[in-house]
């Protein structure tokens, strides 16, 4: 079986502010349009059986803040239009992945991160694709589950290079990366004066071999050892960032935050999540003649190619994925 996991909110922000000019009768459709319309180019270029989207909670941060106060303290604000447009569109994508059999979860004081990491962990019989263009995810690359960046527009699979912050590294590595140096995009503050050129020197092997946070401290002691006047080996060892040594601290935090080997999730997330992997979806009220009204409702066909069967054509891999849920013969397994 092949799933395709979306993380949500990253697949909107791309059609919301990459599709700006994407109006009907005033009103912005340009996330939606676009969101609708990569689904249905995924699901014939990769031969999908089932797509799940998940999305963050509006408080999802706050679980991480408990660990680490600086997290994503500084993301920018955006106007209370861009917000109301955004959140109509979010709210919108949803009505529309109800009619087209698209599986969705979104939990209280989760992120989306966290949920397609349990759901890849949980699924051992499905092979993943899943589409973000968020360097957290790397991590999760596999024997059976695959990257799709859209910054990059390259899928990824286990062993690859991955440009991050425009160097490479083994994508296995990136996380590293992150809880050494700290991400920026999410107010993670890494270890004072180490940048990601400079890690980079001191670990040219985050290259080509796989690493891990023991290997990254020992080899950071023998450095040390053998130049003891190495301010930045120093700071490395002592976890010594902006806001003061932290020590072994340091590690155990940022390690937390970033790695997803142990999810953040509550119980009813891991339960629906499960449900999201195992369960049939009830085709009670679904039906694509709700998606053709809501198309028209939202203009959507005005932005369709003109001929008479562009619609046919957008609608028609949706129908298939229909048919797919509903032959599924699904037994829930805890």
């Amino acid at each position: 079986m092949q799933t395709f996991l979306v993380d949500g909110d990253n697949l909107l922000t791309i059609g919301f502010h990459g599709l700006k000019n994407y109006f009907y009768k005033g009103v912005h459709i340009g996330g939606i349009f676009h969101f609708l319309n990569k689904l249905r180019l995924s699901f014939e270029e990769y031969h999908l059986d089932k797509i799940v989207v998940f999305w963050d909670d509006k408080d999802g941060a706050l679980s991480r803040k408990k660990i680490y106060s600086h997290y994503k303290e500084k993301r920018k604000l955006k106007t209370e239009e861009e917000i109301s447009s955004y959140d109509y569109q979010k709210n919108r994508i949803k009505q529309y992945l109800e009619e087209i059999f698209v599986r969705q979860g979104e939990y209280p004081y989760c992120e989306s991160d966290d949920s397609i990491a349990y759901y890849t962990q949980n699924s051992p019989n499905e092979k993943k694709i899943i589409f973000s263009s968020d360097g957290d995810l790397t991590q999760l690359v596999s024997k059976d589950t695959q990257l799709y960046n859209p910054s990059h527009k390259k899928l990824y699979q286990p062993k690859d290079t991955f440009i991050y912050k425009n160097e490479e590294f083994l994508i296995e590595n990136v996380k590293f990366v992150k809880m050494i140096c700290g991400d920026s995009s999410d107010d993670i503050e890494g270890i004072k004066n180490l940048g990601i050129k400079g890690f980079k020197t001191l670990f040219p092997e985050i290259v080509t071999q796989t690493l891990s946070l023991d290997y990254i401290k020992n080899k950071a002691n023998y450095l040390f050892e053998q130049d003891k006047d190495n301010r930045t080996i120093k700071n490395l060892l002592t976890g010594v960032t902006k806001y003061g040594v932290f020590g072994e601290e340091f590690f155990q935090i940022n390690n937390s935050i970033i790695n997803l080997e142990n999810p953040i999730l509550t119980d009813e997330a891991k339960i629906n999540i499960k449900s999201l992997i195992n369960d049939s979806l009830d085709p009670e009220g679904r039906s694509y003649k709700n998606t053709m009204k809501m198309m028209m409702e939202d203009g959507i066909f005005n932005v369709l190619p003109k001929s008479d069967d562009a619609w046919i054509k957008f609608l028609n891999p949706f129908l298939r994925l229909t048919r797919k849920e509903k032959n599924k013969q699904i037994k829930y397994k805890v």
